[in-house]
């Protein structure tokens, strides 16, 4: 089996490591740890996590969820139509009915219980890590599995953004979630996410995905084996099984190498989905970093065979650029400007304790150097602002023990001695980050809202507010 598919085999195997049957015994006893600890039984729970594009599970009390794994598959549903069949990628797209979204999130969740949970829906209360993310007639649809389907006796729903502050230990800060099909900025202070000044964007993982595509069709080169020139890339060689290698192994938030008020007048002209300018393209190259240009992989061509793929390395350095300056030519605002948007619409007296513990988490903040980077660029961009300058020293990383700047990182001198030891959040994986802050509740009997299943009518919802 290849390095890749070994990689997505890990976590949808029965017996595999992420299983149940090979759940560590010092998990497997945390109800028995928060007992101890708490006074009282601790009830265990199943946690659940369900994002636009991906599903995560375990049980409460473990450092790690048991599985993690795209929402795909086939599934078959009634309709108006009758039966129809088909395949469909992630569950935020519009263009489902309720029927047929209910038999997707039904294939998935029963999937999950089936060959990782390995125990009865029906004997065990869920604890659901809710994000803002998440579109209302999903988390209907969600309800309606658990409580209808598969006769779950309680949903306690937590949300995703408070609970991802508490893995570092803090009640108030700004997460930022930058996900599959999307993004977020949402403000929590004391404990209560503020959900009327939180910021929504269309960048993310998938949109990220299309601009390195995008890049490597019009900058990457092919030279078959055997000799000859190379020649320009074809759409048909970036695979969707390369594009995911390049974008999971490969990809990294190269830092800022110029002046970011230079930088962001190149990034508002040049810089679109897809495609660079040349301009653009010519800074990025003369600050790459690496002992080669190119980065070379081997592809199979229908019309020339096979040979290597030479893409440049900045492309999977300053892909990255797109999430945090935005796209003006198509109307996507990026990342920097909804966080400034948000601090601006947040209270006054919560501006500096939500700007000194900026949070990132979701699937894209697992790239290397993209929290730091953001950091970096929104450092820049309030200290040019004379609204913001005050704030511009405050701009500080939560789950990072001690300034951003002081990172080895950026700052290779920075002495692990010298580090503020206050902080401890950067044990956790960035994208698990919301699931281990609800499976860190429920151990700790933090109550969040509950649904029983005689309550569910298959449409109200309770509030998160």
């Amino acid at each position: 089996m290849t390095e890749i598919g070994a990689s997505r085999a890990e976590n949808s195997v029965l017996g595999t490591p992420r299983s149940a049957l090979r759940r560590p015994l010092s998990t497997a006893g945390s109800a028995l740890g928060a007992s101890l600890l708490y006074g009282a039984a601790a009830e265990e729970k199943v946690v659940l996590e369900l994002g636009t594009s991906t599903i995560r599970a375990g049980f409460s009390g473990d450092p790690q969820p048991l599985c993690a794994h795209d929402v795909s598959g086939d599934f078959a549903s009634t309709g108006a139509m009758g039966w129809r069949r088909g395949t469909q990628h992630g569950l935020s797209t519009v263009t489902l009915d309720d029927a047929t979204l209910d038999a997707l999130v039904l294939e998935q969740v029963r999937d999950v219980y089936r060959r990782h949970l390995l125990v009865d829906a029906k004997a065990r209360k869920v604890a659901l890590c809710e994000s803002v993310r998440l579109p209302d007639r999903v988390r209907r649809a969600v309800a309606r599995v658990l409580l209808g389907n598969l006769r779950v006796p309680q949903v306690t729903f937590y949300p995703a953004e408070v609970a991802a502050l508490m893995t570092c230990g803090r009640t108030s800060g700004l997460v930022v979630d930058c996900g599959h099909q999307g993004a977020a900025v949402v403000p929590v202070y004391d404990g209560r996410a503020l959900h009327a000044y939180a910021e929504r964007l269309r960048v993310g993982g998938q949109m990220l995905a299309a601009h390195v595509r995008g890049l490597c069709v019009q900058h990457a080169r092919f030279r078959a084996f055997g000799g000859g020139d190379s020649r320009p890339a074809e759409p048909e060689m970036i695979t969707d099984l390369l594009l995911e290698h390049m974008v999971r192994r490969l990809q990294c938030a190269a830092p800022l190498a110029t002046a970011p008020d230079e930088f962001a007048k190149l990034a508002r002209d040049g810089l679109s989905l897809g495609a660079v300018s040349d301009e653009l393209a010519a800074r990025f190259a003369s600050h790459t970093v690496g002992a080669s240009a190119h980065i070379r992989m081997v592809v199979d061509s229908p019309q020339h065979g096979r040979g290597e793929l030479l893409v440049p390395r900045w492309v999977l350095g300053r892909a990255t650029e797109l999430l945090l300056q935005g796209d003006a030519a198509n109307d996507h605002e990026g990342l920097l400007s909804a966080i400034a948007r948000c601090l601006a619409r947040a209270p006054v007296d919560t501006r500096r304790e939500l700007i000194a513990h900026i949070l990132v988490v979701g699937g894209v903040a697992s790239v290397p150097g993209f929290r730091f980077r953001l950091a970096q660029e929104l450092q820049s961009r309030l200290a040019g602002e004379e609204r913001w300058r005050a704030l511009a020293a405050s701009v500080a990383l939560a789950e990072e023990p001690g300034p951003w700047n002081q990172s080895p990182y950026l700052d290779p001198e920075a002495r692990p001695e010298s580090r503020d030891k206050s902080a401890n959040g950067s044990v956790f994986a960035a994208a698990d980050r919301c699931w281990v802050g609800v499976s860190l509740a429920v151990a700790a009997k933090i109550g969040g809202v509950d649904m029983r299943r005689d309550d569910f009518d298959g449409h109200s919802l309770p509030r998160l507010d």
